[in-house]
């Protein structure tokens, strides 16, 4: 039986860089993240990267599996000020 409705996963792109992973699945949170970070490459994949306090202690990067919509939702509060 075919699987092809499956949500794509990591292992699926581990030759491919977190940020191109995130260009390619959850291109809306690339978008916003260059935005934010001005497209400086390396910022970007620190801050994908690097554990943050509001993910529980995970990276914008591993959370994207648990709810992307949480990695999305941080970087509007960024960008609008929010951090509370």
């Amino acid at each position: 039986m075919s699987n092809q409705n499956a949500k794509p996963s990591l292992e699926k792109h581990t030759n491919l860089t977190e940020l191109e992973y995130l260009k390619a699945e959850h291109f809306d949170i690339h978008q916003e993240l260059m935005q934010q970070f001005k497209c400086d490459v390396r910022v970007c994949q620190e801050w994908l990267t690097n554990p943050k306090r509001p993910l529980q202690g995970k990276s914008p990067f591993e959370q994207l599996t648990i709810n992307a919509d949480e990695v999305m939702g941080m970087l509007v509060r960024m960008r609008t000020g929010d951090f509370s």
